[in-house]
């Protein structure tokens, strides 16, 4: 391909990704098309960036890296190039500075792609509350935005601050420093997490549990296993069963699961004999523990799930929405989503009506208003009525 040819190739994605219309507030999601990956309105499915790329990341400041032909990229919420990414490695934006990798070393650059922090370090991480942790001579320690050594390399390991401090190890035990280097909570844990909403997960003889920002244990570090703070509410497990805390200790909802997902948006899937179902954070039971599965919630209160070995759809008030039919579901992108029956595919509304009938051997996801399915072992492309727009011989 001519130089020509590959500047008016790139021309047109350039156009293409810029000219979807973005909705004010709204972060673009990732999401998977085939082997590609691009940008959804993950309320409506709608696609806000093209999946064109290889790899993608999480937007993170207004900017997300992503992968096309062995070229990296920092695009903005637009699909727009913001920066051609002329480094061996490269990591998010967070507070207007991201991580790059040049000839062995991490640096940091800004968001108009000059290198500001030279790169001279070992290792580097993403800035937090001012400081970056990084790697110097076989040890860790923190730059602030000049790139000064703020708190000298001298730990054997060390996270991000949050909330005002940071885990650190020394001795090969972690506690907790401030801005100042100076420890609050002396090394006493074989494992330390983040700060978060004034508690932290910690270990000790290979149990988990949580302390405040004194040190103090708020929640015995006797659990099997804590998780990070998620809505308000802390995944515990003890002797094989889940449950849920709060910042003071106190489970909320006791460990009678036998697994249970983080909860988002005030609700969480738990598991038990086999069987899903949702949970509130008062522990009451809203969608009964009946189903062989259960997807995520949809922003409209609606989630997909399987009953006797078929899918379906509820709402939040365990109302059939779509009647349990069907041997495949796949979420809905564009307001339609894909379904099989009797191994033919077709394609539901967002009403749970059946709007394209079972004609495919197979059938992918709406993208930009037009789907590709397979008929008479061939691709073609259809429209939103099912009318073949490409390769319709």
């Amino acid at each position: 391909m001519t130089v020509l040819k590959h500047i008016l190739l790139f021309a047109l994605i350039y156009i293409s990704l810029s000219s979807f219309a973005q909705t004010p507030g709204v972060v673009p999601t990732p999401f998977k098309s085939g082997e590609k990956y691009g940008y959804i309105d993950a309320r409506t499915g709608k696609v806000m960036i093209l999946p064109i790329y290889d790899r993608v990341a999480p937007f993170s400041e207004n900017r997300a890296l992503v992968y096309r032909m062995g070229k990296g990229y920092f695009i903005d919420q637009t699909g727009t190039i913001k920066i051609v990414v002329k480094y061996d490695s490269a990591m998010s934006f967070t507070e207007a500075f991201a991580a790059v990798k040049v000839a062995g070393s991490w640096g940091f650059i800004d968001k108009m792609g000059g290198l500001k922090i030279p790169a001279k370090f070992e290792e580097a991480y993403p800035f937090s509350e001012g400081m970056a942790v990084i790697k110097k001579g076989g040890k860790y320690g923190y730059i602030d935005k000049l790139g000064k050594e703020v708190i000298p390399a001298q730990f054997e390991f060390a996270i991000e601050f949050s909330d005002g401090l940071a885990a650190v190890k020394k001795n090969n035990l972690f506690g907790y420093i401030n801005p100042k280097g100076a420890f609050v909570i002396q090394p006493t844990f074989e494992k330390a997490g983040n700060y978060s909403s004034g508690v932290a997960v910690v270990s000790k003889g290979g149990k988990y549990g949580i302390i405040d920002k004194a040190g103090k244990t708020v929640l015995p570090i006797e659990q099997d296993w804590v998780s990070v703070f998620k809505d308000g509410l802390l995944r515990v497990q003890k002797n094989d069963t889940w449950g849920f805390a709060n910042t003071s200790g106190v489970m909320l909802v006791p460990a009678i699961y036998d697994w249970a997902g983080d909860f988002s948006n005030g609700f969480a899937k738990v598991k038990k004999n086999n069987l899903y179902g949702y949970i509130d954070k008062t522990g009451t039971v809203f969608v009964p523990l009946m189903y062989q599965w259960l997807e995520d919630m949809d922003a409209d209160g609606e989630l997909m799930a399987v009953k006797s070995g078929y899918w379906g759809c509820i709402n939040s008030k365990n109302e059939q929405v779509t009647p349990f039919t069907y041997k495949v579901m796949r979420p809905y992108s564009e307001g339609y989503a894909v379904v099989s029956k009797s191994g033919k595919y077709g394609y539901l509304d967002n009403k749970g009506k059946l709007i394209i009938s079972f004609n495919y051997e197979y059938a992918y996801d709406f993208i930009n208003g037009s789907a590709e399915v397979v008929l008479n072992e061939k691709t073609r492309f259809i429209d939103k009525r099912g009318t073949c727009i490409k390769f319709c011989e």
